[in-house]
């Protein structure tokens, strides 16, 4: 995988924790503070407030105060960290350890005639000059050639019995959890450029969404 293909990758995961971080503290409290109010209510049974109508609409006021704005907000935040949650989750990719032995379909401890005679079949279907597909070429290079490699060459061998792999070991590359666009800018402004997002997108539907229910948070207090 590129490194911008990884840190892509990433991105998903930013935007998770910058989401969750303040919406998941704050569906808590809001949960414990619907259940703490009290909510007293006198219904008088005479035939004149019976006939009005006036306890008749309860139903329909606790559906309005649960259709506001900021309730709306929160439930859309959630769907979208559901969504986010299901995209990390089916996108995730997992660290293949290099199998020389599995790569040739041979099992291991197979001998040098029978790791040739694998080579040379895969070489006929994934050989560059009997295959033109760009795939097979890179899957021949990367994974055919040093897997015959690391089986054949005393060098490469000693490598892979060493570090796992025919070159030797491998360095470890830590992505960066922002797409290629913000990579892309150089200096100062790629950093105003995130903060912008993350304030217009984030921070400011939150400022906005608890600003709204404040009122009430301080009525229950």
């Amino acid at each position: 995988m590129g490194a911008s293909e990884e840190n892509s990758a990433l991105f998903p995961i930013f935007v998770f924790t910058i989401v969750a971080l303040p919406l998941v503290p704050y569906t808590l409290v809001k949960i414990l503070s619907t259940f703490s109010k009290k909510a007293i209510a006198i219904h008088c049974q005479c035939s004149v407030c019976s006939l009005s109508g006036k306890y008749r609409n309860h139903f329909s006021n606790g559906l309005s105060n649960f259709s506001t704005c900021s309730n709306l907000t929160l439930v859309l935040l959630w769907i979208v960290l559901g969504a986010l949650i299901y995209y990390i989750k089916h996108t995730s990719h997992e660290v293949k350890v290099f199998e020389p032995f599995s790569i040739l379909g041979l099992e291991p401890g197979a001998s040098d005639s029978d790791i040739k005679k694998a080579y040379r079949r895969h070489s006929i279907q994934y050989h560059p000059d009997k295959n033109p597909d760009p795939e097979a070429h890179d899957y021949f290079v990367e994974y055919i050639s040093k897997a015959y490699q690391a089986l054949t060459d005393p060098v490469s061998r000693e490598n892979f019995e060493k570090y796992g792999h025919p070159d030797g070991r491998q360095g470890l590359q830590m992505g960066i959890a922002l797409p290629p666009l913000l990579l892309n800018i150089d200096g100062v402004s790629g950093g105003i450029l995130l903060l912008g997002i993350v304030g217009v997108c984030i921070l400011l539907p939150l400022v906005l969404y608890i600003s709204q229910d404040q009122p009430n948070i301080q009525e229950i207090m």
